[in-house]
């Protein structure tokens, strides 16, 4: 009798194992095919909002004269005919933004005081901290539950380049834009993954207005122009 009752429990034991073991892996794999994949879309989101918001911060002070980055030719009747720009001038402000931001980053991932601004973008380098409740995309539980920390971790040093656009704007009017564009490439860190994440910001270094001769005839119009 005392063999019996000892196999039974020995069943008894392994069945609840079995059961434990069976309701732990269905849970992992629950988190891992459903609240992973949302928990790194919000906590990408929020890196990538936290990265653009230091790059502008640091950036809104920087100091330039825009009459030093472009000269303009004007002809005899005081239409713009060419408009060279200073690359000198423009690949310092490029080196200084990418140097002073890729500062910043590393002093954000660390919790640390940005080395510019003296300011501390993030504590312990936590960028957001995402309620539990959020993930089961049911407003009521929204801000409830425990709250799950969000970290970046650079990649590389930050990269960019000075680009330049022109589009219509207006009637014979063209709207020239120089801007600095920054890339980033980031770890988002949670505490049930690991994804990564590329971010770019563009900075307006010139806006220009290049105003043009009217048009000798513009459609919807009662008359010609000359």
């Amino acid at each position: 009798m005392k063999k019996k009752k000892k196999s039974k429990r020995f069943y008894k034991v392994w069945l609840c194992v079995i059961i434990f073991l069976f309701l732990l892996i269905a849970s992992l794999k629950y988190l891992n095919t459903y609240i992973e994949p949302r928990l790194q879309a919000i906590a990408k989101q929020h890196v990538s909002f936290a990265i653009n918001n230091i790059v502008k911060e640091v950036l809104k002070d920087m100091e330039y004269r825009h009459e030093d980055l472009s000269t303009s030719t004007l002809d005899d009747k005081g239409n713009v005919v060419s408009i060279e720009y200073n690359s000198y001038k423009l690949n310092q402000i490029l080196y200084a933004a990418l140097n002073t931001i890729d500062d910043a980053l590393q002093a954000a991932q660390d919790g640390k005081a940005d080395p510019t601004t003296e300011e501390i973008f993030y504590e312990d380098g936590i960028i957001y901290q995402i309620p539990l409740g959020s993930l089961t995309r049911i407003s009521f539980f929204s801000t409830l539950g425990p709250n799950i920390p969000v970290k970046m971790n650079m990649l590389n040093d930050v990269t960019g380049e000075i680009q330049t656009f022109s589009e219509p704007y207006g009637v014979n009017n063209t709207m020239i834009k120089v801007v600095l564009s920054v890339q980033v490439r980031a770890q988002v860190i949670t505490v049930l993954g690991v994804g990564e994440l590329e971010t770019k910001t563009q900075i307006p270094i010139i806006m220009q207005l290049v105003n043009g001769r009217v048009p000798v005839y513009l459609p919807n119009t009662i008359s010609n122009q000359e």
